[in-house]
């Protein structure tokens, strides 16, 4: 009856443990290891998406190698993708 007892306390005991360990404060975020700034465009299987996700990776790759400025890419995708998703307010109504 008493090692039942002091096995039911151990076993309690490392549960606590266990999750005080894996667990994280309420405030505290994941910091991941490489910058989110420059995401691709979700993927969704399509072609038309591997295409543009290629293109925006080659270009960064030409762009690191020659230590341009990366913020200009992100500007010129991001009104890329405004012209893919509404043709109207890029090129405007005639």
């Amino acid at each position: 009856m008493a090692s039942s007892g002091k096995f039911c306390i151990l076993i309690f005991a490392l549960v606590l443990t266990l999750s005080h360990v894996t667990s994280k404060s309420i405030g505290e975020h994941e910091h991941p290891n490489f910058n989110t700034d420059l995401s691709l465009v979700d993927d969704d299987g399509s072609m038309d998406t591997a295409l543009i996700n290629y293109l925006f990776a080659r270009q960064m790759i030409k762009r690191l190698q020659s230590s341009m400025d990366v913020t200009d890419l992100q500007r010129k995708r991001s009104y890329w993708k405004q012209c893919a998703f509404n043709a109207v307010s890029c090129f405007g109504k005639k």
